[in-house]
């Protein structure tokens, strides 16, 4: 069925002999974790990005510091909500990341 569709929807077709679901199988192993850890990261990115960066100036100094000191410096030697809940003035929320995506308005 993916093989069908993927021509139908994409309008590429598939290389001879190719079956899509035998050449995308890392989506079936450990690697599909990752694919949620890229997304989580999208929400955090989001969150600090709105409440921080873009409130307060991308270019501005005391944001980057803050970002540096709060976030990338202590790196994984606590919980990365706690650092995060440092950086923002408050837990981290996922509404910034549903607004980007226009789920919310």
């Amino acid at each position: 069925l993916v093989d069908k569709l993927r021509p139908a929807i994409t309008l590429v077709e598939n290389p001879p002999g190719n079956n899509m679901l035998r050449t995308f199988g890392h989506l079936m192993n450990q690697y599909s974790a990752s694919y949620y850890g890229y997304m989580w990261a999208e929400v955090l990115s989001a969150d600090m990005f709105a409440t921080r960066f873009e409130k307060e100036g991308v270019m501005n100094p005391k944001v980057g510091m803050d970002y540096r000191k709060m976030v990338l410096a202590p790196g994984g030697t606590h919980n990365i909500t706690d650092h995060l809940t440092k950086f923002l003035g408050r837990p981290p929320s996922n509404e910034a990341f549903l607004k980007s995506r226009g789920i919310l308005k």
